[in-house]
């Protein structure tokens, strides 16, 4: 795990984004809630964790940041994303040393950022870094199957589908989606 948190758990940029680590605490929540407040709370229909779906103080976003700090402590990291300095979004990896397999978690891109390729940047950032500082053999990807942005994202990255978990996850409002599952072998990184 030393590997991956080396290559992984440190702050990087690409040709128009800072990816940052970001500890848990009030001046780092402040820079997530103010973006978080801003964005609608439809944006977040495909994220099950919880049935606020947005925290809605500042005590709790910093609570959420604590939880998901907690949850990286032995496989993961969680990235923060700037663009103009300005702070639009996240990315969550953990990685399965067992099987040399990173999983891409939740991430989120705030609305008004859509559409300008910053996810595919991220994730050529994510590809680079596994398959060749890490030696991964295999990235994993996934999203709801009724989130078609997401889905054709993946697919365009070059992310095979692997299949599909049915009524995977239970949503705050009673309801299940399904969840499709991707990977990227190193065999095909680059072609």
């Amino acid at each position: 795990m030393n590997k991956f948190f080396t290559v992984f758990k440190k702050n990087y940029e690409t040709p128009r984004l800072k990816i940052n680590i970001l500890e848990p605490n009030v001046e780092n929540a402040k820079l997530v809630y103010d973006v978080l407040k801003r964005q609608n709370k439809q944006d977040f229909q495909y994220a099950p964790m919880t049935d606020k779906i947005l925290p809605e103080t500042l005590d709790e976003t910093l609570m959420m940041m604590q939880n998901q700090d907690e949850w990286c402590k032995t496989n993961g990291v969680n990235w923060y994303v700037f663009y103009n300095d300005e702070l639009i979004g996240d990315q969550r990896m953990f990685y399965w040393e067992n099987n040399k397999t990173l999983q891409c978690a939740d991430v989120w891109i705030a609305r008004e950022y859509w559409g300008n390729g910053f996810n595919q940047e991220i994730h050529k950032l994510i590809e680079q870094l596994a398959f060749t500082e890490l030696k991964a053999n295999r990235i994993c990807r996934q999203c709801m199957k009724d989130n078609k942005k997401s889905f054709d994202s993946i697919t365009k990255s070059g992310f095979h589908l692997d299949g599909i978990n049915r009524q995977f996850f239970a949503m705050p409002d009673g309801t299940y989606m399904d969840q499709c599952l991707f990977s990227k072998l190193k065999s095909e990184y680059n072609k």
